[in-house]
């Protein structure tokens, strides 16, 4: 979770909101309901903290791809895939 990150809800995410159809837990739905797009990660970890867990909170949500952020890096298996295959040499 990066503090200057803004984290909003994809179409997964708003779609659980509206519909319950992934049977979040009440943390965890809670936590996606507060994602609105315009906090930063920083004011989320105050936000949330009463939750507890906040960043294996928000790395679970994004995990299963509730939520996206405007600053997350790509995971290492998208960077192995882009770059795995490239031959440097010096």
């Amino acid at each position: 979770m990066f503090d200057a990150a803004v984290y909003y809800k994809t179409d997964k995410g708003r779609e659980e909101v509206n519909s319950r159809a992934y049977h979040l837990t009440a943390r965890m739905r809670a936590a996606l309901i507060l994602i609105d797009g315009k906090t930063s990660g920083r004011e989320l970890r105050v936000m949330l903290g009463p939750l507890g867990e906040v960043e294996q909170i928000i790395q679970q949500l994004i995990d299963d791809g509730f939520i996206e952020s405007d600053f997350d890096l790509p995971s290492a298996s998208v960077i192995a895939q882009t770059f795995g295959s490239l031959n440097v040499s010096r």
